[in-house]
């Protein structure tokens, strides 16, 4: 039998069969790339940084245009909090021949923000507590700032309520759902909840604590802290340990000690003291019940203060300026001269002055100053990492709604902020939420170069991963995320480092050059920077005067 002679294809259906062949080729290549998510690495390249590495000694005579150079009376090197602290408050005193030197192409340090079409994000610090009663210094600075307004009737500061975090202030994802507190377990019957409140008596003990000089065993400032050797002893032992020495077990309390101290150290439980560990929750004040008071936040994170500090250098800040060598100098014109390199002309230059404020990190000074065996030697820095990702919509969830600090149980990460949590437009799903990794580990040098080694490619697959547990559709939601890298982000406060003789000798002036960094705290955090270009810029004053 034959088989019938197939139909011929009419134009309508060769059409008809096109159009779908493109349609399904046209919905792979969609579904290819509608979550395209773009991004990079931002922040300075770090071979510019690296240059001081292979200073040698010199003479500005040999520099091009070292006569021609311009004479500054006073250089503050480096433009973190502290640079710009020293900053303000030369200008408060009435004193206004100063410049700042900045490696990056903006101020602020661990401070920085950032700013998209979206709004204001942080690319560090991201919050400021409520100042005790020992921090006058912040609270006179935030009174001068209007964000504290006033005193009610018990002589405590009344804050602009824009800045204090709105509710919901936390949470984190702990047994498939998001739980109010950042405590996994708190609040039950269960061993972790008894731990908690275990804990909390611990706490409310040291809080309360005074040494036999009569002052707090933990305070903010540091410096103004007991020093009673019973007390001071803690420095001497790992955080850890000292836990365990208490009687504690649980899982859960341990990683909330451990996730707690790398969020203000980036160190873990076995790698900081026991004092600074302790010093994290009894410090800061608390309210009648001995819950922590609401903390203070902008969209920008810490950002906010720095544009306070920097309104006050106006255009004495130069940024994209790598300081690589400061000596005295070979001339009557000043007292010292400083080598320095331009990112943008790829040039360098000297710059002559009479005195200089060191804000940078101590672990430059054996380049920068030329220290032979200095007491910045062996000092130990917490590598991080910050992400900010732009959303479509803010992730939610199971369990309690987004919050402004949003935390993974037993992640590698500290979880994320909402950058639009402070806005007060309602019906905004838009928003950036700033990621933070810091990492603990004992061998920060193999880590630093891992980073270092770390494509963007790499940091986003890392990120969306440890995201996708308590958002399985987070890549759906991201469009942008952009990676910044601190390699030395922050001095850690290792055993008997805070206490110990070497802390002390970072502090000590030479003639006319003085030391402002929050390392000479042993903690990166905003108070003491403050503080450090403030005692700074009181010292190159007093010089002046005399």
């Amino acid at each position: 039998m034959e088989k019938p002679d197939p139909k011929p294809i009419t134009r309508k259906s060769f059409l008809t069969i096109v159009a779908v062949c493109l349609s399904a080729i046209g919905g792979v290549w969609f579904l290819k790339f509608r979550n395209f998510i773009s991004g990079k690495i931002v922040g300075p390249d770090p071979e510019i940084g690296h240059r001081i590495r292979s200073n040698a000694e010199w003479n500005s005579s040999v520099l091009p245009d070292a006569e021609n150079s311009e004479t500054i009376d006073v250089l503050i090197l480096g433009g973190g909090i502290s640079g710009l602290g020293a900053g303000y408050y030369l200008r408060r005193f009435g004193f206004s021949d100063f410049r700042i030197l900045e490696l990056e192409s903006e101020p602020g340090g661990n401070s920085k923000s950032g700013k998209n079409e979206i709004g204001s994000y942080p690319w560090g610090a991201h919050y400021l507590p409520q100042p005790s009663e020992e921090s006058v210094l912040v609270r006179k600075f935030l009174e001068e700032n209007r964000v504290i307004l006033g005193k009610n009737e018990r002589g405590n500061p009344i804050f602009d309520e824009r800045y204090l975090c709105f509710d919901p202030e936390e949470r984190i994802y702990y047994q498939g759902r998001w739980n109010e507190g950042l405590f996994p377990g708190g609040g039950t019957d269960s061993p972790a909840g008894a731990e908690e409140k275990k804990f909390k008596e611990l706490v409310r003990y040291w809080r309360n604590k005074r040494g036999k000089d009569g002052r707090k065993a933990f305070t903010i400032p540091i410096d103004l802290s007991s020093r009673d050797p019973e007390i001071l002893k803690l420095d001497r032992i790992h955080f850890f340990e000292y836990i365990k020495e208490q009687g504690f077990s649980s899982r859960e309390l341990f990683w909330f000690l451990d996730y707690s101290v790398r969020d203000d150290f980036g160190g873990s439980m076995d790698t900081v003291s026991a004092w600074i560990g302790l010093h994290y929750f009894c410090s800061r004040p608390v309210d009648e019940t001995g819950e922590d008071l609401t903390l203070l936040t902008w969209p920008e994170g810490n950002g906010f203060l720095v544009n306070r500090l920097r309104e006050a250098a106006g255009d004495r800040i130069q940024t994209r300026t790598l300081v690589e060598k400061v000596a005295p100098s070979g001339t009557k014109r000043a007292r010292f001269e400083v080598r320095t390199y331009s990112v943008e002309t790829k040039k360098q230059n000297t710059v002559f002055c009479n005195s200089i404020v060191y804000a940078l990190p101590s672990f430059t000074r054996k380049y920068v100053l030329g220290e032979k065996s200095g007491s910045a030697e062996g000092l130990t820095y917490s590598p991080w990492m910050v992400a900010n990702l732009t959303v479509d919509r803010v992730p939610t969830g199971k369990g309690i709604p987004p919050c402004w600090d949003n935390v993974v149980y037993q992640s590698p990460s500290l979880g994320y902020i909402v950058s639009t949590h402070q806005d007060l437009r309602a019906g905004r799903e838009r928003s950036v939420l700033t990621y933070y990794q810091a990492f603990g580990q004992k061998d920060t040098v193999s880590t630093r170069k891992k980073m270092m080694r770390t494509s963007w490619s790499e940091w986003k697959d890392s990120i969306l991963s440890d995201l996708r547990k308590p958002h399985p559709d987070i890549e759906k939601r991201v469009r942008r995320l952009d990676v910044a890298v601190y390699a030395h982000a922050m001095i850690r406060p290792v055993p008997g480092f805070l206490w110990g003789e070497q802390r002390r000798r970072l502090a000590l002036s030479y003639p006319h050059l003085h030391f402002a960094h929050s390392d000479l705290s042993g903690i990166s955090i905003f108070e003491e920077s403050l503080l450090r270009g403030h005692d700074a810029a009181l010292k190159i004053l007093a010089e002046k005067k005399a």
